[in-house]
């Protein structure tokens, strides 16, 4: 998360939205491994989770860590919102929708064009603008991250994608 997107944590209804710090790598960590159990995320190793601390958002309750999403920048303005995860128990509280939103925030602060996600939930990205693509647009995701998951040749994910206006 950029230094001005840092300063400006944001709080919701019963938590608050910040940047990942380095106590939410377990946390992290847990939430990510059991998401990737189900299918629903790739994994993601600690090491490659401190690896980027930086670019990751945590969603707390109580001084819990309940959500994590992060961000992946590809160049040229465009970039990805990847590992959203909420903890099961408190689902159904907008925590996802939240998150989402505050990341595109930070994608606005740094100027970006293009936000994309791979995801089970477009409903969700719908409801913060993002809209229906073809997921053969994204090139770069595909080399990168579809060549390792257990699903590339049978992937069911919906591609979405928001454009940002900047005035």
């Amino acid at each position: 998360m950029s230094e001005q997107a840092g300063k400006t944590e944001t709080e919701a209804v019963q938590g608050r939205t910040r940047p990942a710090a380095r106590k939410d790598v377990g946390p992290i960590a847990a939430l990510l491994s059991e998401a990737a159990e189900k299918g629903l995320v790739l994994p993601r190793t600690e090491r490659e989770i401190i690896e980027n601390l930086d670019n990751f958002l945590v969603f707390e309750l109580a001084e819990e860590t309940v959500g994590c999403v992060a961000l992946r920048d590809f160049g040229e303005g465009l970039f990805e919102v990847r590992s959203l995860v909420v903890r099961e128990d408190v689902s159904g509280r907008r925590i996802g929708s939240r998150l989402v939103k505050d990341v595109v925030e930070t994608v606005r602060l740094r100027e970006g064009n293009e936000i994309f996600s791979l995801t089970y939930r477009p409903g969700l990205f719908q409801r913060q603008g993002f809209n229906l693509v073809d997921k053969n647009r994204f090139p770069q995701k595909v080399w990168s991250d579809c060549s390792i998951c257990r699903k590339r040749d049978n992937c069911d994910e919906i591609a979405m994608l928001l454009r940002l206006e900047h005035s």
